[in-house]
């Protein structure tokens, strides 16, 4: 088991969705993503159950998703509600379903067992809609799995030597890192006084000289990240923790070497202030660019390590390590979980009289 599925996963940003089908793959699963005449969202199988066709190749019509190859119609459910030629429709023929919910201006999707998809998982990432915050959002594609995403969000680090024009100043690679795991949360914390001041707050901010610095890191598996920046002048009265920004991160496995990276970086104040949003925007969008040129650049150093040579970790990495472990575990525990309901499933006694069904098509 390659990835966790019984997990909600950002498969969208509300923007996306127009009048037109959205295909998208999430944790190697082909999906179509549509929003009905209701203006609901739901996400099928991206393979017709006809013959295979890719239903993002049709179009929406009403609160259907129409096939594009013979014109077949699935509503929201999967189920089949129209085959021209007035055909009769079997019980067992639909579209696989995956429960969906959009919210805070995404789409998230639930791969795994539709049962267990619970709303209240879904991560709280209100600031991209809240009332008093505004903010600027992007939308990545990495050849790069999604854990060396992860575990460069979580190491700030590197910021001093990767972002220089950007988010680089003083004090983050010698200030340590606290790290704090609870409850299957990382939470990671950097407090800088008096060091020299970065890029982006010379043109947000306009702090120039020393400053006093913070960054708050929240890692919820097994995809999101929540960091939280903030900068004052030095030895000023501001209480540390008043943000400057924060960055709402979502790294959605593509495939194993591929990933969708969904951004959002917010703020409460300047709310009108459109240079400030551009500062923001133009860059997070370099930075974030720098950051996809070297995780790219580690995939595919990683491929080609005919002797797999394992990775060296340093003190910097502890919140990184932190994540892949719960990751490893929630992994091992949800293979496990599989194995035992298949266990279970190949005892049942088969009911008699079910719909019988076509040989595969090869």
């Amino acid at each position: 088991m390659k990835f966790l599925h019984n997990q909600w996963y950002t498969a969208a940003t509300s923007v996306e969705l127009g009048e037109k089908p959205l295909a998208r793959m999430v944790c190697n699963e082909p999906l179509v993503i549509f929003r009905g005449q209701d203006g609901n969202v739901a996400v099928l199988s991206d393979r017709c159950p006809h013959r295979k066709a890719p239903l993002s190749s049709g179009e929406v019509v009403g609160n259907d998703i129409q096939c594009g190859y013979h014109g077949i119609r699935f509503a929201a459910d999967g189920t089949c509600t129209h085959v021209p030629g007035n055909a009769a429709i079997g019980r067992n023929f639909r579209a696989r379903y995956f429960p969906a919910r959009e919210i805070h201006g995404l789409v998230f999707v639930w791969p795994g067992e539709p049962s267990l998809a619970d709303p209240a998982l879904i991560p709280d990432f209100g600031e991209n809609v809240k009332p008093g915050w505004t903010g600027v959002h992007g939308l990545l594609h990495v050849k790069a799995n999604y854990q060396l995403l992860i575990d460069n969000i979580l190491d700030l680090t590197h910021v001093v030597f990767v972002h220089k024009t950007t988010l680089a100043g003083g004090g983050v690679a010698e200030t340590p890192l606290e790290v704090e795991v609870k409850d299957d949360i990382v939470r990671a914390q950097r407090l800088m006084h008096n060091v020299d001041t970065a890029p982006i707050y010379k043109a947000a901010r306009n702090l120039h000289g020393k400053i006093d610095r913070w960054q708050f890191l929240e890692f919820r598996p097994p995809i999101y990240a929540r960091i939280t920046l903030g900068a004052r002048e030095a030895g000023s009265d501001l209480a540390f923790g008043t943000p400057t920004h924060v960055v709402l991160n979502s790294f959605t496995p593509e495939t194993e070497r591929t990933t969708h990276y969904f951004w959002s970086t917010v703020r409460s104040w300047g709310l009108d202030d459109a240079n400030v949003s551009k500062i923001y925007k133009d860059m997070t969008d370099l930075a974030f660019a720098e950051d996809a040129r070297i995780v790219e650049s580690q995939q595919q150093l990683i491929d080609s390590d005919p002797s797999s040579t394992p990775l060296v970790s340093l003190a910097f990495d502890r919140a990184a390590l932190a994540a892949r472990r719960i990751i490893k575990r929630k992994l091992e525990e949800e293979a496990q979980a599989a194995a035992s309901a298949a266990k279970a499933s190949s005892k049942r006694v088969p009911v008699r009289g079910a719909d019988a069904t076509e040989a595969p098509l090869n």
